[in-house]
Order: C-alpha cells, then structure tokens, then sequence
C-alpha cells in the first residue's frame, strides 16, 4: 500500500509541474464561479414570481439549468487533458523500463496512477464544496443532503472518467492519440443510450452502457445502489 502512495505522490507532483493541471484547475473554477453567479443573477430577477415551496438551492445546485448540471456536461473536456499522460509518457520517454526493473508490480503502478486522479478529482470537488458552503450561509433552508449528494455524484463521474482515460494511457505512447482515444470512448458511453432503442434487450443494454445519466440521481438527491455498483465496476 505504500508503494501505491508513493507512486500517486509522485504522479501528483510531475501532473502540478506541468501547467496542464494549474489550468485545468484554474478553468474549472472560473466556469464554476462565472455558472453560479450568473444562477445567483437570474434568481433575483424571479424571485417575486415564484410560490412559497420553491426552493431556490434546488435550483441553483441540482435544477436543470442549475450548476452541478452545467458542469456534468463540461466535465467530460477536462479529464482526458490529465489523464492522456499517465501511461503514454511512461511509455514514450523509456521510463516504464525503471518501473517494471523496481520492486513493484502492475497492479500497484496502475492503482497508484489511479490513485493519482481520485486526489486531483477531490481538487475539483473542493471547488464546488466552497460554493456549496457560501450558498449554504446565503440561502435559507439551504437543503446540504441533497447538495452534497450531488458532489458525490459528480465525483463518481470523474473516478470513472479517469479510470477510462488511464486505460487508454496504456494503450498508445502517444498523449495526443490516448486524449482523442479517451473524448472517443467517452462520447459512446454517453450516447449509446439513444441506439437501436425500438428493442427492448438492446434498450435495456445500452441503458447500463450509458454513463451520461448515472449522475442524474445523484445530483437529484437520490443516492442508488445501482448507479453506485455501475461506478464501481
């Protein structure tokens, strides 16, 4: 387990030393800060227009134009950007050679790269939690189950993400061909859902191929044993 720590250490520090990472990081913040600002702009103009019930943390965090939606759909340009150097460059530079030499094997290589991306993806979390937590001191009865319900959704989508980027990373040496083999596979995952629907066995097949929707409950405040084994596996 050791072992696993110290690669994903140092996977972390060669991801920081490139700018790749700062601007990924940078870019999602702005995004994130410029979708709930411009929420926060448009519920003040409806505020006298809606009923007593409506909840205005719904639909600023989990509505349908809300923010955790609005980033769903953005997410999916970020992560091949990080995870399109984790095996290639092992495999271009010749350094894989000094891993497979070291006293370590496959599984704690790849878990650790792994590991890696999990750490990063709580970086992007952490930025959605602090405008989580400002809503939650400037919105009253502020509904944190249900936000935070969200979060965790949306960090699913990124473990799953990376684990389909890092898998492509092993496949070419190549960092430009991994990010477009990753947008590639990426792009069935989420649209496979709309194939062949007229027959009801490939309807029910595609619907557990499809991975654009898993987060959906999640973000709904709906936490399902199914869409968590389907991230897990």
């Amino acid at each position: 387990m050791r072992k696993i720590f110290k690669i994903a250490l140092t996977e972390l520090c060669t991801l920081f030393y490139s700018p790749i990472a700062w601007l990924v990081l940078i870019i999602f913040t702005v995004q994130a800060c410029m979708t709930y600002f411009r929420l926060v702009d448009i519920m003040l103009m409806q505020q006298f227009n809606k009923p007593l019930w409506y909840s205005i943390a719904k639909e600023m965090y989990t509505g349908n134009m809300g923010l955790f939606p609005n980033m769903l759909v953005h997410l999916y340009l970020y992560i091949p950007l990080l995870t399109m150097g984790l095996m290639s460059r092992e495999l271009s530079s010749g350094s894989i050679k000094l891993l497979y030499s070291s006293p370590v094997t496959n599984w704690q290589i790849i878990l650790g790269k792994y590991l890696s991306m999990m750490i990063y993806g709580l970086a992007l979390i952490f930025v959605l939690l602090v405008i989580a937590l400002f809503g939650s001191f400037t919105i009253k009865d502020f509904d944190f189950p249900m936000v935070l319900s969200g979060l965790l959704g949306l960090y699913f989508l990124i473990c799953a993400y990376a684990a389909v980027g890092l898998f492509m990373s092993s496949l070419t040496s190549y960092q430009v061909v991994a990010a477009i083999m990753t947008l590639v596979v990426l792009g069935l995952l989420s649209y496979v859902k709309n194939l062949w629907q007229e027959f009801e066995l490939v309807r029910e097949i595609t619907y557990w191929l499809s991975i654009s929707g898993r987060s959906g409950e999640f973000i709904r405040g709906l936490i399902c044993s199914e869409d968590v084994i389907y991230f897990i596996t």
